[in-house]
């Protein structure tokens, strides 16, 4: 469990509440639901999105996709997603015990340090899962992580969940529980099969997986592809910073 601090309110940051909603991180944009999605390339509205005094052009339908379709597939309204794209221009920290998503312009914090790889505009980081590592996808918008089918061969599901992916639609998927390593903590997380029409992605770019907000649940995240990094907070470190 992660443990309460006090967010700092300087003109460089910008903080905003969010709510789950089965995994699905929606932030209060300036009064405006928004689905974070760092998985999407794109990002869509109904009107151009303005966080902390910056305005980010968004597209009012990419390939379908649109404000009123998020709404449907996430039953939730939502009025825009804030994909990679605009993840690029500003930096993002996600603090799930605080339901809190502070965007900032700051070197990002947090004693786990990740390399990211861009493929595409999207995060790549890698990750240790049932002892091999695994270049896999940060993706906020997935609530659970998904490997390639390959990776998963001789696990045995324990059942089956239902997922959204923008471009995609809902999909059902079996799961199976495999142990993560990262930065020397040890977890044990979801994984789906990755939907085959993903694929042929994922296999261009030599990515085996995806890695969702189910990453929440035991650290602090921030990101900044600018500086192609990302950090993360163990609970132990976030007690200490509560503290100070």
């Amino acid at each position: 469990m992660l443990h309460s601090r006090a967010f700092a309110d300087y003109s460089d940051m910008a903080n905003y509440l969010f709510q789950l909603h089965h995994g699905h991180i929606i932030v209060n944009v300036e009064g405006r639901p928004c689905l974070l999605d760092s998985g999407a390339p794109f990002s869509v509205g109904y009107e151009p999105l303005r966080i902390g005094g910056q305005v980010f052009p968004v597209e009012g339908n990419y390939m379908g996709v649109t404000a009123s379709y998020l709404s449907e597939h996430i039953g939730v309204p939502v009025e825009g997603m804030i994909g990679a794209d605009v993840l690029r221009e500003i930096n993002v920290s996600i603090y799930a015990a605080e339901r809190m998503v502070q965007f900032n312009h700051l070197p990002p914090a947090g004693e786990i340090v990740l390399p990211v790889q861009l493929c595409g505009e999207l995060p790549v980081i890698n990750v240790r899962v049932n002892g091999r590592v695994r270049r896999m996808y940060f993706d906020t918008g997935a609530p659970i992580s998904y490997l390639l089918p390959d990776a998963l061969s001789g696990a045995e599901p324990e059942g089956r969940h239902e997922d959204f992916y923008p471009l995609l639609g809902s999909f059902l998927t079996p799961i199976y529980t495999l142990l993560v390593e990262l930065g020397g903590h040890r977890r044990r997380f979801r994984f789906g099969h990755v939907p085959e029409e993903l694929r042929p992605m994922l296999r261009a770019g030599e990515v085996q997986g995806m890695i969702g907000t189910e990453l929440l649940r035991h650290f602090g995240v921030s990101l900044s592809l600018r500086d192609k990094v990302m950090r993360l907070e163990s609970p132990h470190n976030l007690v200490g910073l509560a503290a100070g």
